[in-house]
This record gives C-alpha cells, sequence and structure tokens, in this order.
C-alpha cells in the first residue's frame, strides 16, 4: 500500500470509529497539518500550540485534537501492518 494509500484508509478508519465523514476526517487532519506548519521552527514548537490552534479550527478542544491525532496514528499504523 503507498503512503497516500495508508493515509485514505486512516481516514477512512477514523471516520468509521467517531462517526464523521471520510471528508470530515481528511479535513481534520488538513487543520493539523496547517497548525503544525504556523509553529514548526517557532519557541511554540512542542508547546501544545498545534492541538490548541486545530482545536480553534475545528471547534474541539484540545484534548479532543490530541487524541484525534493520537487515533489517526494508530488507524495509519495499523492500515500499513495489515498491508505488509
Amino acid at each position: 500500500m503507498g503512503c497516500m494509500n495508508g493515509m485514505a484508509e486512516g481516514a477512512r478508519r477514523l471516520a468509521a470509529s467517531y462517526n464523521i465523514t471520510a471528508a470530515e476526517a481528511e479535513h481534520r487532519l488538513d487543520a493539523f497539518a496547517d497548525a503544525l506548519e504556523e509553529v514548526l521552527d517557532t519557541e511554540l514548537n512542542g508547546t501544545g500550540e498545534v492541538y490548541r490552534r486545530m482545536a480553534e479550527r475545528l471547534g474541539l478542544t484540545p484534548a479532543e485534537a490530541e487524541r484525534f491525532m493520537d487515533d489517526s496514528q494508530k488507524a495509519v499504523e495499523s492500515a500499513y501492518e495489515e498491508q505488509q
């Protein structure tokens, strides 16, 4: 499975577990990527600022944003492992 297929499968699995659409799961992942890009190489990097900004964009709490991203990583890793 290629990188994009693994990410798409991860988004699909997240959508199912969070009872949201795959498009919403991808939107949340995009919000994280945007927030990460904003704080990368700044003094805020590593302070939880990424989750705070992601949460702000999505109407979530920072803890919910962090949990979603942890689950995202697990879903992608699981998808890759199943294809090995």
